[in-house]
């Protein structure tokens, strides 16, 4: 009993403290569509990919690059910030990232761009 005791402790107090929301892209737009709301978009997919089609107002930070230098959005951390991918395996490893690393406003869109494109919203290209 003890063990377990000390075992549910130590997953409380390691375990991080932040929720990730989860939005769908209609959510989204309409947030994005309010002009007194302020969301850092970021896409972390590979330069190609973002060239061919993003949301707009997206920052593109491949997730290899920014999972080994977190520094790059040191800057959003007190901000609410958007992570987005193609389907949606890059954005969960970089918003884990930075629930770990203290961001305490993360939201993930639920289907990414493939949701976004089936939904026929709006893109910005190259």
């Amino acid at each position: 009993m003890r063990n377990t005791l000390t075992l549910l402790t130590l997953f409380l107090f390691s375990s991080n403290l932040y929720a990730i929301d989860l939005l769908t892209v209609k959510q989204l737009k309409e947030e994005l569509n309010q002009t007194n709301q302020s969301l850092i978009l970021l896409d972390v997919r590979t330069r190609e990919e973002f060239n061919s089609g993003r949301i707009k107002n997206s920052i593109n930070i491949p997730h290899d690059l920014l999972l080994s230098d977190i520094s790059l959005v040191a800057d959003y951390k007190n901000e609410k910030v958007v992570v987005y991918c193609r389907s949606g395996k890059r954005a969960k490893l970089v918003l884990d990232r930075l629930s770990d690393e203290g961001f305490r406003t993360l939201i993930d869109v639920d289907g990414d761009m493939l949701a976004w494109n089936s939904a026929n919203l709006p893109i910005e290209k190259e």
